[in-house]
């Protein structure tokens, strides 16, 4: 039998409903992805990755692709 009293217990910071429910109004509001980091108290991937498994979108956090590409009016042609 082995004893788990000995085993060191690895720390989970597990998502709380409430967590989720932080993370989807602040995504909602349009709060940058680093302020719902600080908020959350969480890193970017572990947002990105909990907003992709619920179906949270992060595209009005800054996040989205489109915004990163140059568009024609700003001089490429």
């Amino acid at each position: 039998m082995i004893n788990t009293s000995l085993r060191k217990s690895i720390p989970t910071n597990t998502w709380s409903t409430e967590d989720i429910r932080q993370l989807r109004q602040l995504a909602v509001a349009g709060a940058s992805l680093d302020t719902i980091s600080v908020t959350l108290r969480r890193t970017r991937s572990a947002i990105r990755n909990k907003a992709t498994m619920h179906g949270i979108s992060l595209k009005r956090c800054g996040e989205s692709l489109s915004s990163a590409l140059p568009t024609p009016e700003h001089g490429l042609a």
